[in-house]
């Protein structure tokens, strides 16, 4: 279940539209999230969402900022994410592979910096154990 709805994500990106599959991208922006917060305690109802109402508007926000970032990289399942250029004409595709033993190296962020900037500066990330309200 996403953390916020396609009308809220509409609201977010005005005046820009809204994607085809914004409801998509919010279910994955919420998986990241869920991802990014293992090991974060806070009080949730029986669907598992939080009920702190600014923890709610941080998870709402937070989802949106990741979706935005999705769907500006063009690139929704990560397989284009060590590509480092590519042409349209007679198609053409480099693949930066980063060095051997590296699993990060060459390979565009499926995290959105501005999410990363959202939960430090509320204290969500990194996670350290803590029990919310």
């Amino acid at each position: 279940m996403a953390y916020a709805t396609v009308e809220e994500f509409t609201d977010f990106l005005d005046p820009d539209p809204v994607p085809a599959n914004a409801a998509r991208l919010l279910d994955r922006a919420s998986t990241k999230l869920d991802k990014l917060l293992l090991g974060a305690v806070y009080e949730t109802d029986e669907d598992g969402l939080p009920t702190d109402p600014d923890l709610i508007e941080v998870f709402r926000e937070a989802v949106c900022i990741q979706a935005q970032y999705v769907d500006s990289l063009g690139d929704e399942t990560g397989a284009n994410a060590n590509v480092s250029s590519m042409s349209l004409g007679n198609q053409s595709i480099t693949r930066n592979l980063g060095s051997p033993g590296s699993s990060s190296a060459g390979k565009t962020s499926r995290v959105s910096p501005d999410l990363l900037d959202l939960l430090q500066v509320k204290g969500l990330w990194p996670v350290y154990p803590y029990t919310w309200g």
